[in-house]
């Protein structure tokens, strides 16, 4: 197989869920040796992935990486934070392409474990949008549930909690976020008593922002005081799970010095979350796309008091897209939302003079339409046929900047575009 070839290979697999017992079959013995941890939840796994692979290289461990987002495999499968050797990649490929197939999803932890194995790393940090799947890969001391919400699948917070805790095993440690939602953390406790995981909650109090620059971060948790590159409470809360994963691993014996700690949280770069490209014009791309990270972008944008902004949104989910756009017009959460009696759509005042919705590759425009009407509850809303035309109109009616926010594939995409006009 060539690198396009592999790729293809899985991006071409259909996506579907499999038992956990399919993708140990898949694993070969060299996996055995790597301890995985693994990142379960609705919001904030990138991050929080990113943020605690990073420590664990700045202490000196051989460490592998797997984001599950929308950028070819080869890219998303990390070694001491590049990508994965072409080699190694390839016959990992080739290895699961000859077996029985398993859905797209299994399929790609198999491959990332397969080169984690191959490539001799000691720690590897896996997201896993199934968390059942956690129960294949052969050790994992410490794992996390970051923040649960609505994820555009007709399902309750309190199902999708259950799900997330898929993760936990006997024995380790579940790290999940501060101010989880009361149903949430409910679920979490039963789920880890019934294992006997460790669940272990970072407390809000012990976030601390600090004096700061507008569109910079700068947060003190329990002591440890970082420069992120993320923005916002939301944010803070994944370094927080990051920081409390590192000491679980500490505790578990591995050695992970503080300084570590300090360094590999300054040292991630954002291409997710709040990334602000410019700030005169203001440009900021944000993969938000839940309630929950909506109202944690629009709380960034109100205390740095901006006004007059225009936004471009690629939502590809209908599920939750009323809270989404009103969580991005009052900065409400969907739990905060259901308490306000008071404001009323479109009444308020936010960043946003005008957005533009565009439909993102691989979605209905039909879907789009219908969102629509959703925002127009709420902002002056317009319909464009491209992403290159949205940004075009959003820069042409913006006096302060420009907004992209809705999916991943929205943001990668708008930065790729914005380097061209």
């Amino acid at each position: 197989m060539t690198p396009y070839e592999a790729n293809h290979y899985f991006e071409t697999l259909p996506e579907g869920f499999a038992p956990a017992e399919e993708l140990r079959a898949a694993l070969p013995a060299a996996v055995q040796q790597v301890q995985f941890v693994g990142v379960a939840g609705t919001a904030g796994k990138t991050a929080t992935a990113g943020l605690l692979g990073a420590i664990l290289q700045a202490a000196g461990f051989v460490t592998g990486l797997y984001h599950a987002g929308c950028e070819p495999l080869a890219a998303r499968i990390r070694v001491q934070g590049a990508p994965v050797d072409e080699v190694l990649f390839r016959e990992a490929a080739e290895k699961l392409s000859a077996a029985k197939p398993l859905p797209r999803a299994a399929a790609e932890l198999a491959a990332a474990a397969i080169c984690f194995g191959a490539a001799g790393c000691k720690l590897a940090v896996v997201e896993l949008p199934d968390a059942g799947l956690a129960a294949a890969l052969p050790a994992m001391p410490v794992c996390a549930v970051t923040a649960i919400g609505p994820d555009g699948i007709s399902r309750s917070v309190e199902r999708s909690a259950a799900l997330a805790a898929g993760v936990m095993r006997e024995g380790s440690v579940c790290v999940t976020a501060p101010e989880q939602p009361k149903a949430v953390l409910s679920e979490l406790i039963v789920a880890a008593g019934k294992c006997n995981c460790e669940l272990v909650v970072p407390d809000p109090e012990d976030i601390t922002f600090l004096e700061a620059e507008k569109f910079t971060s700068k947060v003190d948790y329990g002591g440890y005081t970082v420069p992120l590159a993320f923005l916002g409470r939301h944010a803070a809360g994944n370094a927080a799970i990051a920081v409390e994963m590192a000491l679980a691993l500490w505790r578990k014996g591995f050695e992970i010095p503080d300084e570590a700690i300090l360094e590999g949280l300054a040292a991630v770069e954002n291409r997710s979350s709040i990334r602000v490209l410019s700030q005169k014009p203001l440009v900021i791309l944000d993969a938000c796309r839940t309630p929950q990270q909506a109202a944690a972008l629009l709380r960034v944008l109100n205390m740095a008091k901006v006004r007059h902004m225009s936004a471009v949104v690629g939502l590809s989910e209908e599920e939750g897209a009323e809270a989404f756009f009103t969580a991005l017009e009052n900065g409400l959460t969907p739990e905060e939302q259901k308490k306000d009696k008071q404001t009323m759509p479109g009444m308020g005042e936010n960043p946003f003079d005008q957005v533009f919705l565009v439909t993102p590759s691989g979605v209905e425009a039909a879907l789009t339409e219908r969102l629509l009407e959703k925002a127009r509850y709420h902002f002056d809303a317009v319909l464009c046929e491209s992403l290159d035309e949205a940004v075009k109109q959003a820069k042409a009616n913006s006096r302060r900047g420009l907004l992209v926010c809705g999916s991943e594939a929205i943001a990668l995409e708008a930065a790729k575009l914005l380097e061209t006009i």
